[in-house]
């Protein structure tokens, strides 16, 4: 299919990875068109189907989607309604294509503090009917709630989220989703990496849209 066609098919392109390093440096696509998620390559090397569904089935693992009826599709169970979870998608289609590792919550949403020697949590609660997450953390730190302020902040820029308060927030959808927010975290807790990061991605999605012939807005 030209570029035109897969956009009339699957929807806007939410983001291209230029390099997939785990099968032949191909290029791939996130598309969304309410309410399914499309992984699409424009390549027609053996074995494509393949990888692009292992990357769907590893974006069901690590963000809690569901699996689509097709190889390459899935959604949320929110069914995406007005883009309300697809702020975090180009984080978690990176994720799925450059990385081969599992998205771990058996012990709860933590990660180690950057800048101080904390232990950052994110904890859930079920409040009239409200999913509710609230940033804290363990350890030693000058002051903690400065840190707690940035992460929730980290979180909304990066996931589309509703701010509750200085310390909560809740997805756009008010659904729970444990494993979207702790892929996240790390992103959220150092925002100037991620910032220099995304700059570098845009940059290379900018070169390889060229080459495609479409923008991947």
């Amino acid at each position: 299919m030209r570029p035109k066609d897969v956009i009339s098919k699957y929807g806007r392109c939410l983001e291209l990875i230029s390099m997939d390093p785990f099968f032949n440096d191909v290029t791939v696509g996130l598309f969304f068109k309410e309410p399914l998620l499309t992984v699409h390559s424009y390549s027609k090397i053996e074995g494509l189907e393949n990888r692009l569904e292992e990357i769907r089935n590893r974006i069901v693992d690590i963000a809690g989607a569901l699996p689509g009826d097709q190889f390459n599709q899935a959604t949320f169970p929110c069914s995406c309604k007005d883009g309300c979870c697809t702020p975090p998608l180009r984080f978690v289609i990176k994720e799925a294509v450059m990385k081969d590792r599992p998205n771990n919550i058996s012990e709860g949403i933590k990660y180690k503090d950057l800048r101080s020697d904390m232990i950052l949590s994110i904890n859930y609660t079920l409040e009239k009917g409200i999913h509710k997450y609230t940033v804290t953390g363990d350890g030693n730190a000058p002051k903690p709630e400065i840190r707690y302020r940035a992460v929730v902040n980290g979180l909304l820029k990066y996931g589309g989220f509703e701010k509750l308060d200085n310390f909560s927030f809740r997805l756009k959808c008010n659904q729970r989703n444990d494993k979207l927010i702790n892929l996240l975290l790390p992103l959220a807790r150092n925002i100037s990496a991620t910032e220099e990061s995304l700059a570098a991605d845009d940059m290379a999605g900018q070169m390889t849209t060229q080459s495609l012939g479409f923008a991947a807005s």
